[in-house]
């Protein structure tokens, strides 16, 4: 049992790594990737696509869900709608220990279980008008699914913990610390103007890199150090882009002078200075720890875009001659980083 496990912990990093340092052949190195379970073969592409499946699914039922209460909300009483959406949670929940925490059909229903948990408290502050701020909602749902995302050992539950988070921080900002910073941009953009702000306010946008940078750090911490459930990469390259987003975003209009929201913070940290302190522990951790050609790329083109970025706004584009050597500049760029992508790709991995 013991080598069982071992064996299902190994990854296909752990396992390029160990067959450099032993110098395996190509025919030994197929073999011990069919031994640890990691080829593509027809039962791994069948599994892969049930979870694929079982995703999509689980996310089309919460939609169902929520689109019904949506279409039958006049005609429904309010014990009628409290009832309904309790006896989903709790079905989930019964789901979760029917089929197993660590079965892919527990985990779905698990997750299913916490998302309705939000439709829930929806539901509650449209029957009875509370008035309470929406940032309330958010930090309210976070709590009471914290110990299912805790227990539950799987990163779709840790990613809705983190959207809920980030929400909170941006919409307590916009409506508590800077409630006037926005008030042009939410009269045309409405509750969109808050998630806009998250690139144009320097305060806030500092907030948000440094809270999903956090979590970046501590989610790459754990699995490095061999937490089974957090060897996989989708978690962290989802929360390096959308943290890149945000620090790109709010660079271009720290670049340009684009000024939306207040820039008078202590916090003012998402202009260049910040990309690049970003960008340059990505380049280092994602090269020399942990190897992720997806990082790697994502973050070469961020920075593609800012270097871009700085070096429009330094020209005086007194004719075609600039954007021609604009042009340039991004096309040797675009080739360095593909070459230093390549070579990293090529190297020999370390144990």
């Amino acid at each position: 049992m013991a080598e069982s496990n071992l064996v299902a912990a190994v990854t296909a990093a752990q396992l390029r790594r160990a067959a450099a340092v032993l110098g395996l052949s190509e025919q030994a190195y197929a073999r011990a990737v069919e031994l640890a379970g990691l080829s593509l073969d027809a039962r791994a592409w069948t599994r892969g696509a049930d979870r694929l499946l079982l995703a999509f699914g689980v996310m089309a039922v919460l939609a169902g869900i929520t689109a019904f209460f949506a279409y039958n909300w006049a005609g429904l009483h309010k014990f009628a709608k409290f009832g309904l959406i309790e006896a989903g949670i709790v079905a989930a929940v019964a789901g979760t220990a029917w089929r197993g925490i660590d079965s892919a059909a527990g985990r779905g229903a698990l997750f299913a279980a916490a998302f309705l948990v939000g439709v829930l408290f929806a539901i509650y502050g449209q029957v009875y008008q509370t008035g309470a701020d929406p940032y309330g909602l958010f930090i309210a749902w976070a709590v009471l699914i914290a110990a299912w995302v805790v227990i539950g050992r799987q990163a779709g539950l840790w990613m809705l913990l983190l959207v809920l988070v980030n929400l909170s921080v941006i919409l307590y900002w916009t409506q508590v610390l800077r409630p006037d910073s926005l008030a042009q941009l939410g009269q045309l953009l409405g509750p969109l103007a808050g998630l806009f702000g998250a690139v144009t306010d320097g305060g806030l946008a500092s907030l948000v890199v440094i809270l999903n940078a956090g979590a970046l750090v501590v989610w790459e911490y754990f699995a490095r150090r061999g937490v089974p459930w957090m060897q996989g990469r989708w978690w962290p390259r989802i929360v390096a882009v959308l943290t890149l987003i945000v620090v790109v975003s709010g660079s271009l209009f720290y670049i340009f002078d684009i000024r939306f929201g207040a820039r008078d913070s202590w916090l003012i940290l998402s202009g260049p200075v910040l990309f690049f302190a970003f960008a340059a522990a990505s380049l280092w951790y994602y090269q020399f720890r942990q190897t992720d050609l997806f990082s790697l790329t994502a973050t070469l083109l961020g920075g593609i875009v800012v270097i871009t970025a700085i070096l429009g706004r330094g020209m005086s584009w007194s004719g075609p001659g600039d954007a021609l050597l604009l042009a340039l500049l991004v096309i040797g760029q675009t080739a360095g980083a593909a070459y230093w992508v390549r070579q990293v790709a090529e190297r020999p991995r370390e144990a």
